[in-house]
């Protein structure tokens, strides 16, 4: 009996000749058969992992954010103030300061006055970059969501890019739910959100973007038609490669090339957004 598709595909999947593997079982006498080193995960250790990457994530990075701001601020004021101390301990160089100011003029008083007017700043400084540390945070949070069998048709900041375009990701009661179109997205029996990594997970496979070929699954009937423009296109792959033509430089991961498509698909009945 032959070896159903599908489990070829899982061998494939380990890096393994699929075709010189057969041989080698069927042959008369015995042949080399060179076996890659694979390290295998179960899914158990697989979830194990991810959560351990999640949660130094948090760990390391929300408070590094606040401490770089912090370090940052005190440096400025020692460097204003001519202050001589090794502390980065932001209200420890603000005693200092203040400290110094006691034994000053009145214009070193309204100096410091002015900059302690401008500590708001600071603060709003630092919540800046804590906020680009939780969102780099959170698109980190999401790549190692990523089936670990994803094809190679796109990059992961592009898959990033156009799941970001798709789902809007909230904070309820403490947990990150997803939503499309505004809507929450829930599990169809319990009707609880369905975890983040779950909706990764489907949205993969709606996408075809799970074992897809180098191309990302795209047929042979994309080609733009001539003469320019959406006329007659009916797949994304051909409004792709109509708007590379028509905007050499445009990037096809934005929102530009998102409201071109949506122009071109919302004619045509059966247009097809997934190849």
């Amino acid at each position: 009996m032959a070896l159903k598709t599908a489990d070829k595909d899982k061998l494939k999947a380990l890096h393994l000749d699929v075709d010189k593997l057969i041989a080698a079982i069927t042959a008369t006498e015995e042949v080399d058969f060179a076996v890659p080193e694979v390290t295998a995960f179960t899914a158990e250790q697989l979830e194990t992992r991810d959560n351990t990457k999640v949660a130094e994530g948090k760990r390391i990075g929300e408070p590094e954010g606040e401490k770089k701001g912090k370090e940052l601020a005190a440096k400025a004021l020692k460097k204003k103030f001519g202050i001589e101390d090794e502390s980065k301990d932001l209200d420890k160089v603000v005693d200092l300061v203040n400290a110094k100011v006691a034994t000053g003029d009145q214009g070193l008083k309204e100096q410091v006055a002015a900059l302690l007017k401008d500590k708001e700043t600071l603060q709003g400084t630092i919540a800046e970059k804590d906020k680009v540390i939780a969102g780099a945070k959170f698109d980190n949070d999401l790549l190692s969501f990523f089936p670990a069998n994803r094809g190679n048709g796109l990059a992961d900041d592009e898959r990033l890019a156009i799941i970001k375009s798709k789902f809007q990701f909230e904070t309820v009661d403490g947990k990150v739910v997803a939503k499309r179109d505004g809507q929450t997205i829930t599990d169809p029996k319990t009707h609880a959100p369905l975890p983040v990594k779950d909706v990764i997970g489907n949205y993969f496979t709606e996408r075809k973007w799970v074992g897809e070929g180098p191309t990302g699954g795209r047929g042979g009937d994309d080609t733009p038609p001539p003469g320019g423009g959406g006329t007659g296109i009916k797949t994304r792959s051909a409004a792709e490669a109509q708007w590379k033509k028509e905007n050499p430089t445009g990037n096809p991961v934005s929102p530009e090339f998102q409201t071109y498509l949506d122009n071109v698909a919302k004619d045509v009945t059966d247009f097809d957004y997934y190849n």
